[in-house]
């Protein structure tokens, strides 16, 4: 087999000497292949939860859940 893509293949086998070459087969063209392009608008940013944008509340909430469950904790041992 030939390495150049663009000569045809050739058929083994004996012929006989005035014989012609089989003729090869066609086989249509790759289509090609389009290249991935880029949206030409720029994407939105993902909207962020408040606690993602804002970690000092989240750091208060806790702060305020621990005073709240300490109260309670005192309350309950009779302080």
């Amino acid at each position: 087999m030939s390495s150049d893509p663009n000569q045809p293949p050739v058929v083994p086998g004996p012929r006989e000497p005035g014989q012609p070459a089989a003729a090869p087969v066609y086989t249509p063209p790759a289509p090609a292949q389009q290249e991935f392009t880029p949206p030409s608008y720029e994407s939105l940013p993902l909207e962020r939860p408040l606690l993602e944008k804002r970690p000092e509340i989240l750091i208060g909430l806790a702060t305020a859940g621990g005073f709240v469950a300490a109260q309670i904790l005192g309350r309950m041992r009779g302080r």
